[in-house]
């Protein structure tokens, strides 16, 4: 950058003076959270600490404007002790404190539009250790392999450097080791953190981070034809939004036969400082969003892509340069998952090796680009910037009704002593049991009309006759030889003893009843599993997510190696594949902490009420009933069965 240009016409805060770069210290062992810049005006000189990979993007003579707050000692600068801003083509540009924002993501009712919970969440720039120690943990829940190491680590005390997924210990002084650098991030490399700023005690702190890195600089796209189309991009935009790139690789060479004493790392610093000097695209590349596997699938994808590009358009990342005007992305999860298109994002092509590539325009000035590419080039016109097909299609709804017409149960059973060891039939006797026949009606002349595509609630206490509820259900859809039903001497249970159930000739049932109806996953890994039982990848990637799994790492784990309510989500995931008409729960999210319960109930209702599923859900808790905000709630209870419309309808009469 030129010190010859005009200096900016407004200042950014009153109070602060004009100086210019004299120097920039970097410590190449913690250089993610720790730098210094040196700047030089009329009342001497100031050191400003901040994080290196801010502070290794200025050029001695820069002009820069520093605001030092209230008390602060300008020879014993601090982190929060100054603002700092840097003049670029006559605008002033924010550099410091550090970009943070807050950003509210509300979940709400498909049906009243009520809110239902929210997410409150702050992005900041990542420049703590502990930052990075967070990025590197949702890092491995994102790619975990045993294989694979992220982060490198450094010794205070003697520079050893050590590759640990989590912090290690000194192989040779035996102390905590600190963090250095992630192994596949470059200097140019800058991270956005995600916290919850509202949680409850058991959730985590950290729930994902960006990473934004400058463009690409080759990108070639393959055709349907199978050739190549070389630097598709600069055929689309201007050349010189993409120039000059962040490529150290173009400088090692040369590098290293002026100066062959440098060791292999200091040759791939160096050739980094010279890139970071020239490096001045008018694009951004988003190289990483990564949530917390746990709150995936629920919109905070998209809510980390709009607080990524807010940082991006404020402070021009990763450069702080030039203003951008459009944020590309390389990412083969968009085939399988449409968060970054229902964010903005627009497809353009394939690379050469066959990767999608997806770009956000930042502002108006790149939109024209975008409508001329798909408007004029052959294979753009046929995908119009869309990628990602859905393949959970609505089923073909319930024909009708179902009918329950004065419906009664009851179970008996015949308690005996004989065979039970003397001491345990002298304590039975000394309570006054005796050889007995039990007899116990929990469901008493019951008529109940369930309409297609309603989500239905069954509430009471255990015991009371809710899964015998839902028993009668499957039993009259296995009459019609579309649902499972256990074997041996169980399958009595599903039988009528008195009164009907009329269900219509096209239903197709799909049912948890655990300990007697339950999926069968086998072997298998999770992914496999479910693409055996649906033949599309896709659609099993679907259901998994709406069921509250979005972690690739889940998808190849057996069942077997999932925790509870891990196992829970597996199975809503395994009876939506089979895209039933009819869906019978017991216990719904009966394993689930009460908030993942609640995003659970909130897209499971929501897929069923969009894709004419009728939902029957048996459960005792409040938060599922919050999201899934039955159309009928049924409450059951020792021969009390009352029916309670939705919240503003007239109650219907108890039995």
């Amino acid at each position: 950058m030129s010190t010859e240009r005009a200096h900016p016409s407004g200042v950014p805060d009153p109070a602060g003076k004009p100086y210019r770069v004299r120097g920039v210290w970097l410590d190449r062992f913690r250089y993610r959270w720790f730098g210094m810049l040196e700047v030089e005006g009329e009342d001497g000189r100031l050191r400003l600490p901040m994080t290196g990979t801010i502070a290794q993007w200025f050029r001695p003579g820069e002009e820069v404007w520093v605001a030092l707050g209230a008390g602060a000692d300008p020879q014993a600068l601090t982190f929060d002790a100054y603002a700092l801003w840097r003049a670029v083509d006559g605008e002033w540009i924010p550099v410091w404190p550090m970009y943070q924002a807050s950003f509210v993501l509300e979940r709400s009712s498909p049906l009243s539009t009520a809110p239902l919970y929210r997410y409150a969440v702050r992005a900041r720039e990542a420049g703590l250790e502990s930052d990075f120690e967070a990025i590197i943990d949702l890092e491995q829940h994102h790619y975990a392999s045993e294989a694979e190491i992220l982060a490198r680590w450094w010794c205070p005390e003697d520079r050893t450097w050590a590759e640990a997924n989590a912090r290690p210990q000194c192989p040779r002084c035996r102390r905590p080791m600190r963090f250095g650098d992630l192994k596949d991030a470059t200097r140019a490399s800058r991270f956005l953190v995600l916290t919850l700023e509202e949680r409850m005690p058991y959730e985590p702190l950290y729930i994902g981070y960006v990473r934004i890195d400058p463009p690409i600089p080759l990108m070639h796209r393959r055709l349907p034809d199978g050739s190549v189309q070389p630097h598709f991009r600069q055929a689309i935009f201007p050349p010189e939004w993409f120039e000059p790139p962040f490529w150290p690789e173009r400088y090692e060479e040369e590098l290293q036969r002026e100066r062959p004493e440098l060791t292999p790392f200091d040759l791939w610093w160096e050739s980094q400082e010279i890139a970071l000097r020239v490096c001045d695209t008018r694009v951004a590349r988003l190289a990483r969003v990564v949530v917390h596997p746990d709150y995936r699938a629920d919109g905070l994808g998209q809510l980390a892509l709009r607080a990524a590009i807010a940082w991006i358009r404020e402070r021009r990342i990763p450069e702080m340069r030039r203003p951008k005007v459009l944020l590309e992305t390389i990412a083969q999860m968009a085939r399988y998952n449409p968060f970054m298109e229902r964010a903005g994002f627009r497809y353009l092509g394939d690379t050469a090796s066959g990767r999608p590539v997806l770009v956000y325009p930042l502002t108006e000035e790149a939109q024209p680009y975008l409508e001329r590419f798909y408007e004029t080039d052959p294979v753009a016109r046929a995908h119009r910037g869309r990628l990602y097909r859905p393949a959970f299609r609505p089923v073909e709804p319930l024909a009708g009704p179902i009918r329950l017409r004065h419906v009664t149960y009851r179970y008996e059973s015949l308690l005996r002593l004989a065979g039970v060891a003397r001491p345990v039939q002298e304590v039975l006797e000394a309570f006054g049991v005796q050889e007995r026949a039990i007899q116990k009606i929990v469901l008493k002349d019951v008529s109940l009309t369930i309409h297609p595509q309603q989500v239905v609630a069954l509430i009471g206490a255990s015991g009371a006759g809710k899964t015998t509820l839902l028993r009668l259900l499957l039993g009259a859809a296995a009459r019609r030889g579309e649902a499972p039903l256990p074997r041996g001497a169980i399958r009595a249970l599903y039988a009528l003893q008195a009164g009907s159930i009329e269900v219509p000739e096209n239903i197709r049932a799909a049912a948890y009843l655990p300990g007697e109806v339950e999926p069968e996953f086998g072997e298998e890994t999770l992914l496999e599993a479910l693409y055996r039982r649906t033949g599309d990848e896709v659609l099993a990637i679907e259901v998994l997510n709406v069921a509250g799994i979005a972690d690739a790492v889940l998808y190849r784990a057996r069942f077997s190696e999932l925790s509870t309510g891990q196992k829970e989500r597996a199975r809503i995931a395994y009876l939506l594949a089979a895209r039933p008409n009819l869906l019978l729960i017991d216990e719904f999210a009966a394993h689930l902490d009460p908030a993942m319960a609640l995003r659970v109930a909130r897209k499971v209702a929501a897929l069923c009420r969009a894709h004419g599923i009728t939902l029957i859900a048996a459960t005792h808790r409040p938060e599922v009933l919050q999201g899934l905000e039955p159309d009928l709630t049924v409450l059951i209870g020792y021969g009390l069965f009352r029916v309670l419309p939705r919240s503003g309808e007239p109650e219907a009469p108890a039995r």
